[in-house]
Order: structure tokens, then sequence, then C-alpha cells
């Protein structure tokens, strides 16, 4: 009888499709986080298939960005799938439409980026709601203090939600967001020309000082949150949350000493600190990445590393997807032994 967890990573480069499944008296519970870009939903409905994964308890959007929303929609829609229960955040419910919509048009001219980022979410969002209807699920809204079955939401609260999504209304907001994207995107350019081009070498000596010090965006600190518990072990999937919404997490619950963990947002910089990798101190951390010069950075592998951990990309070496497990679970005999980031140095 399988009594114990598995987490599967999916390979779809700087995009997010998690199922973590507990086994109990031989019986599967499943959960899938995510489900990647447009692009991905059939790459994600055929693994979910070969691994006789059809059946999901819940389906869990951890926020509308479409490189975890998107491909979600048509994975809902798969007639071949059979779901019992959908989580997502409904941004409608919790903020006028009428005043972001005119703070958006007010800004389109001088926030450009910013504007098609928000309206893309907001259209996604109601595109996977759509689809949950279609299929007859009223979706759950994901907040802390709440579970979904064996996961403990962990963030965000609904007060600090609705905190995140005032500031799309603030016209003076919008316009700081977008000075900080077109800073950050210039200072990305001069530091992949300084960087080396691929992961294969050694990595450049980085301090993790500088790490979590610019902002990331609202939409991402929305991110759920989920955490779970098996004997002694705490696994962390943290989506693109940063660093404010990982430090309430943390200052909320038992995240130290973590067996495994989830990098956000595709080991971007910005989104976690070295302070909070210390305290998090996972034995073992995965990252969905592309390999390329940005996702994961090397400074925030280093900073991992640094702090303990063996840390695995579904970039390296080749594109796989990464598989964790405790306790007793189906084996895998077409699953080989992975190689942590560098081990090959």
């Amino acid at each position: 009888m399988y009594t114990g967890m598995e987490v599967d990573m999916l390979t779809i480069g700087n995009a997010d499709a998690i199922l973590v499944t507990r086994w109990t008296d031989g019986i599967a519970t499943r959960i899938l986080i995510d489900g990647g870009d447009a692009c991905d939903a059939q790459t994600v409905v055929g693994f979910l298939i070969r691994r006789g994964a059809t059946h999901l308890n819940h389906v869990v959007c951890s926020h509308p960005h479409d490189d975890h929303a998107a491909g979600l929609v048509d994975v809902v829609k798969d007639s071949r799938l059979q779901i019992d229960a959908g989580w997502m955040h409904l941004p409608w419910s919790h903020i006028d439409l009428r005043q972001l919509a005119a703070t958006l048009e007010r800004s389109e001219a001088t926030a450009s980026k910013v504007v098609r980022i928000i309206r893309a979410s907001v259209e996604t969002a109601q595109q996977l709601l759509n689809a949950f209807r279609g299929r007859g699920i009223t979706p759950q809204e994901p907040f802390d203090p709440g579970q979904i079955d064996f996961l403990t939401i962990a963030g965000p609260t609904k007060e600090y939600y609705e905190e995140l999504l005032t500031e799309f209304t603030d016209y003076e907001i919008l316009q700081s967001m977008e000075e900080s994207l077109r800073t950050h995107e210039e200072e990305r350019r001069l530091e992949d020309i300084l960087e080396h081009t691929t992961f294969g070498g050694r990595l450049l000596e980085a301090t993790a000082d500088e790490l979590g010090a610019k902002p990331t965006e609202p939409e991402n600190n929305s991110s759920t949150i989920l955490g779970t518990k098996y004997g002694d072990d705490v696994l962390l999937f943290t989506a693109d949350a940063g660093v404010p919404a990982l430090t309430r997490a943390k200052d909320s619950y038992a995240l130290r000493k973590l067996r495994w963990m989830q990098i956000p947002h595709h080991g971007s910089q910005r989104n976690i600190t070295k302070e909070l990798i210390e305290h998090f101190a996972p034995q073992i951390a995965y990252v969905s990445a592309s390999g390329e010069k940005k996702h994961p950075r090397r400074k925030v592998v280093n900073a991992f590393k640094t702090a303990g951990a063996r840390v695995y990309s579904t970039h390296y070496p080749t594109q796989t997807n990464l598989w964790f497990h405790l306790g007793t679970v189906p084996a895998r005999p077409d699953y080989h032994a992975l190689t942590a980031l560098y081990d090959a140095d």
C-alpha cells in the first residue's frame, strides 16, 4: 500500500506546472498547481495521461499571469481529465472594475507595458473562470488561512490581496511600475553582457547581498503560496511570490529548515533574499526555468547552494521533468537520477 508524497515539476521553460500527489493507504489525492502558458496545455495533459493521473482532486491557479494560467484554461477544458474542484482568485470581486478601466485608459500612453500585463491577466482570469464554469465547477478563492486538502494556504491573506489590487487603480503607482520595468530591462541587458552566456561552465563569483533589492510587481506578490508537511518534512510551493509575500508567509508559519522548496519566479533575483533563503534553508530546491541567462539567476542558485541546498532545474542537464518523492510511492523505472546544477563541473 502506497503511503507517501510526490512532486512533479514539468519542464515547460519559464512557466509553471506542478503536480502534487499524496498517497494514503494506496489512494492518491492529486493537486495540479498551474498549467504553464497556452502552448503548454497539451504537454501538461499528455504528462497526466501518461502517468495515469487523469483524476485531479483540485486544480489551483496561483495567479493569472499567462505563464501559469493561460495553459490551465485548456487543461481545465480537456474532457479526458476529471476535475473535482478549482481554486483561483477573482480580482473583480475585490476591485472596482470601472475605476480600474479608467486608470488603465489614462495610463495607457505612459505605462503601456504595465497596462498590457494587467489587461492580459484580467482576461486570462476570466477565461479560466469560464473554463471552470463550463465543467460545472464554481472555483474557490485560495486565501490564508485556509486549506486545499493536504496543502496549507500560507498566502496571501484576503486583506493583503486587496491591498495589492488597489495599486492597479493608482495612476502614480502605475507610472512607477512602468519606470521600474524599464530600469529592470536596462539593468538586465547590462548584466547579460557581463555574465557568461551558458550554465555549462563554472559560476561567476557573485554576492547574494543584492538579492531582492528591487521590488517585484503586485500580481506576483498575490501568488498563492502553499505548504504541506509529511512526517517531519515540510515542502513549500512559492509560484512567483516576492519578498514581501514570502516574508509574510514565513512570519505566519513554521517554514524553517524545509525538506523541499520551489525557487520562486523561475530563479529571479527580485523574488528572494539571502535572509529568506537562510531562513527556509531547504535541503532540496527545484526551479522551473529555460536555462537562459536570467532564469535561473546564478547568484540565486549560488545563494541556495551556500545555504546547503541541492538545486535542480528543469533545464539541466537536458530538458527533463523533475520528480521528488517521500515515503512509499509507485516506482518509475523510466526515470533516472537527477543531476544537481553544476555537479558536472
